[in-house]
């Protein structure tokens, strides 16, 4: 088995912790575990904590974390997909 890798994490001013996989949202944590995640990054391998953290136990079975909850519509962090306008048609 090969260590992980792809993986990456980004803060957010109000606590939370977004984890990426290859781009991919894989889990966001608040609170405590937030908190711990971080302190566990620092101290360890960041993609094995990341990896442990998403929830992979298998790093080539292509299920890209949890697919519930709030964070199941993100995909990455958003930077591919801008704003659209719509105008209706008249007439």
């Amino acid at each position: 088995m090969s260590a992980p890798e792809g993986y990456d994490y980004r803060t957010r001013t109000n606590g939370e912790v977004h984890i990426f996989h290859h781009g991919r949202l894989a889990k966001m944590l608040k609170d405590e575990p937030a908190q711990a995640f971080l302190a566990a990054v620092k101290d360890g391998d960041a993609q094995s904590v990341m990896a442990e953290a998403a929830g992979s136990s298998s790093h080539s079975s292509g299920v890209h974390g949890n697919t519930t909850g709030p964070s199941a519509h993100l995909h990455g962090n958003g930077a591919a997909h801008g704003q659209k306008e719509f105008r209706r048609k008249s007439g």
